[in-house]
């Protein structure tokens, strides 16, 4: 059985790699011969197929990458838009313009996508986030996330999403394609209360509807003589040192929105990092975002952070300087005494492992991922807060897990999202055998 997953992907964001290989391996446990093909975004391909080595020697049955396109793409590229827009404009003079791939390269993409659609059994969407209609995505983007249902449907071969996040739709022209989509699936597995509440306001059938953590929970964690040998190289111990996991997203996000963002997300950052080393922390900064783009890499956020700080106090601070995996990346979290992160899937290492956390996010799925595990008060809204306010509410929210009862409720609750996540794969699972047969 040959299963397509498209919208995630195996490099970069530890994120997608996070929720394609607990995909691929909930699948595996009861489809034990069913290869996977992922199609991942064609201008990362050279990165891509590194670590698909990695994930190939590690045991994982990804057979192959192809290059990921959508409706939009092909129209853009068939009808020259791109190229007469660079010509009235003048703009194809400029070297970034003369460098870019050509329209016969677009469409050869697109023609690889289409071929792969047509010879797999079924097709799984599993972008992190659809149809999000806020105002602030491109207006072709509901389009774009429309694409792979389009022509899993135009080629006949069994297509559903798996859990991810919708909505809001207010935009018009989101809401117009959600709709065609998400009414013909046979379930929706939204990431969250309000993801879900969105999507009941826009099928008929809402029953179908459910709200689920997402998928990376069931996410194996490295092994352990791995994650010990890490910490003796860099002179930590387990559970006596903080996580800290700041966001190239924040940071770059337009001057338009309010709080932390920009600069004042790294003095957020910084204004944290003084304050526990003042008590005799010991810190691990950990990206959740590695790559050769500057403005993208947490990697580089973690080196301004490192910038503010006094020579005595960059003595008992460590960075995570080489690209790891995602369950690499779990361990470590594990290991902590507290993890304060502005990325959403180092949350869910987090929460998946019962580990202490404080989320300084910039989204309502932040909140809906804790509220499962009764710890939303640990959830600090970055668009809402000042560097300072920022910092008082983690010395504040800190002493919540002082309560050895809070503790318990936080970890009795992640038996029951695991039940329920698990629950969502056996649906899943029962659709590909139905699907197939």
């Amino acid at each position: 059985m040959k299963i397509l997953i498209t919208g995630l992907a195996l490099s970069r964001n530890l994120g997608a790699p996070a929720m394609a290989l607990s995909l691929i391996t909930e699948i595996g446990k009861k489809f034990p011969n069913a290869i996977f093909t992922m199609a991942v975004s064609s201008t990362d391909m050279e990165q891509e197929l590194k670590w698909l080595k990695y994930y190939q020697d590690m045991g994982f049955q990804i057979e192959k990458l192809v290059p990921r396109s959508t409706i939009t793409s092909y129209i853009i590229n068939k009808i020259p838009i791109k190229k007469i827009y660079q010509l009235i404009t003048g703009k194809y003079k400029l070297p970034a313009y003369k460098n870019q791939k050509d329209r016969k390269y677009w469409l050869d993409q697109h023609k690889k996508f289409i071929s792969e659609i047509k010879e797999s059994d079924l097709v799984i969407s599993m972008y992190g986030i659809s149809y999000v209609g806020d105002g602030v995505h491109k207006v072709t983007d509901g389009l774009s996330d429309y694409s792979p249902f389009y022509y899993a449907k135009k080629y006949s071969v069994p297509y559903t999403r798996f859990i991810q996040s919708y909505g809001p739709f207010d935009d018009y022209r989101i809401k117009f394609f959600a709709k065609k989509e998400l009414n013909f699936l046979p379930f929706i597995y939204a990431r969250g209360k309000n993801s879900a509440s969105y999507c009941r306001e826009i099928v008929k059938n809402k029953s179908k509807v459910f709200d689920v953590p997402d998928l990376a929970i069931l996410l194996n964690k490295a092994d352990d003589m791995w994650t010990q040998q890490f910490l003796k190289d860099i002179d930590f111990k387990e559970k006596e040192y903080v996580i800290i996991s700041p966001s190239a997203v924040i940071y770059a996000m337009p001057k338009k929105v309010t709080g932390s963002i920009g600069e004042k997300h790294i003095e957020s950052v910084v204004l944290i990092v003084k304050e526990l080393l003042k008590e005799g922390n010991k810190i691990l900064l950990l990206p959740h975002m590695y790559s050769d783009k500057k403005w993208e890499c947490d990697r580089e956020i973690c080196f301004k952070i490192l910038e503010k700080l006094a020579i005595k106090e960059k003595q008992s601070l460590q960075i995570v300087v080489d690209d790891i995996d995602a369950m690499q990346a779990k361990s470590l979290i594990a290991s902590s005494k507290l993890a304060i992160v502005s990325r959403y899937h180092a949350l869910v290492a987090a929460v998946s492992t019962s580990t202490p956390v404080i989320t300084i996010g910039w989204n309502i799925k932040y909140y809906d991922l804790m509220e499962y595990f009764c710890i939303e008060d640990m959830a600090i809204d970055t668009r809402d807060n000042m560097p300072k306010e920022i910092l008082n509410q983690v010395i504040k929210k800190r002493k919540f897990y002082a309560n050895k009862k809070n503790l318990l409720v936080y970890k009795i609750m992640k038996q029951r999202v695991e039940e329920k996540v698990l629950n969502a794969v056996d649906n899943l699972n029962n659709w590909i055998t139905d699907a197939t047969r």
